[in-house]
């Protein structure tokens, strides 16, 4: 199975410090949200201590997957020309069937 892996591009908080985001699957096949905020106004104001940086993480357990994608289809989706269009932009596989 391919590892997915995005990071998404950096951005700079008003305060100037950095925030960086990504999302995985982990090797137990959980889906991971990760961000981290870097710089003073986070070592001021962290919970770690008064690290310069501060990571968190967001772990969806597998057997959550099919609800979250669910979640997400159901959000995001109205049409199924909607869905197709985009499934094939993403290069995902799928079955069409009609009647």
């Amino acid at each position: 199975m391919t590892k997915l892996h995005y990071e998404y591009p950096k951005i700079t908080l008003p305060d100037g410090d950095m925030r960086s985001r990504s999302i995985s699957f982990n090797d137990d096949g959980e889906f991971v949200f990760e961000q981290t905020d870097l710089g003073d106004m986070t070592a001021k104001l962290a919970p770690n201590g008064g690290d310069s940086d501060y990571e968190y993480f967001i772990t969806v357990p597998k057997d959550q997957l099919n609800r979250l994608l669910f979640e997400l289809v159901k959000k995001n989706f109205n049409e199924s020309g909607d869905f197709s269009t985009w499934l094939e932009a993403k290069k995902i596989k799928y079955d069409f069937f009609s009647y």
